[in-house]
C-alpha cells in the first residue's frame, strides 16, 4: 500500500507533463512511466488486480475504446489525476444516444466533462426534462442513456477526488508476479 502511494507521488514528481508526442497539449506521464505503474496492484471491482486493469476498464467505460489519441489507458488515468483542469476539456465521454446529445447541446458522439456542467444550473443532467411534469421529468432522468452518462461522470469525479483507485492493503495478499504479467499482457492484447 505504501509502495503504491510512493510510486504515485514519484510519478507526479517525475511526470513529463505532456504526452510522448511533443506536438500534443494533453498532459500526462510518459509511456515508460505508464508501463511501470501498469503493474502496481490495486483493488478494483472487489478484487486485487494490476493498475492496468483499472485503467483499461476506466477508459473503455468512459470513452468506449481502449486508447485515447494514441495514449495508453494508464496515461489517460494519470492525466486525469495530474491535470484534471486540462483533461476536463477533452472530448472523451462517449454519449451514444443522439437524443441525449441533442438535449445537452453536445455536438458529436463525445462530450467534454466540462460540458456536463454550467455556471448557472450546475450539473446539467439534474436539469433534464425540467420543462416536463414531475413524473415525466423523473422518467427522463432515469432513462438508460442518462444513467449511463451519470455513471461515467461519477467515475471521473471519483478518480479526480482520489477515491477511485484503492491501493492493495497489506492485509490482502498480493498477486503473483506471473499473474500480474499475464493480466497486463491480456490487457495489452485487448488494445
Amino acid at each position: 500500500m505504501k509502495g503504491f502511494y510512493l510510486l504515485l507521488l514519484l510519478s507526479v514528481a517525475l511526470a513529463s507533463c505532456h504526452s510522448s508526442s511533443p506536438s500534443r497539449s494533453i498532459q500526462t506521464i510518459n509511456a515508460e512511466k505508464a508501463r511501470e505503474v501498469a503493474r502496481e496492484q490495486v483493488i478494483w471491482n472487489d478484487r486485487v488486480c494490476p493498475f492496468s486493469t483499472l485503467a483499461l476498464d476506466f477508459l473503455e467505460s468512459v470513452y468506449g475504446k481502449s486508447s485515447y489519441k494514441g495514449l495508453m489507458p494508464e496515461q489517460v488515468v494519470y492525466g486525469w489525476l495530474l491535470r484534471p483542469e486540462v483533461w476536463k476539456d477533452e472530448p472523451m465521454i462517449l454519449i451514444p444516444d443522439a437524443n441525449l446529445r441533442r438535449q445537452l447541446n453536445i455536438e458529436g458522439k463525445y462530450a467534454k466533462f466540462s460540458e456536463l456542467f454550467d455556471d448557472t444550473l450546475g450539473y446539467r443532467l439534474n436539469n433534464l426534462g425540467s420543462d416536463l411534469p414531475p413524473e415525466m421529468r423523473q422518467l427522463v432522468r432515469e432513462s438508460a442513456p442518462v444513467v449511463e452518462l451519470d455513471e461515467k461522470a461519477g467515475m471521473i469525479i471519483l478518480l479526480t477526488q482520489g477515491r477511485l483507485i484503492q491501493p492493495r492493503p497489506d492485509s490482502i495478499p498480493p498477486l503473483s508476479k506471473l499473474r500480474v504479467e499475464l493480466e497486463v499482457l491480456y490487457n495489452k492484447i485487448s488494445l
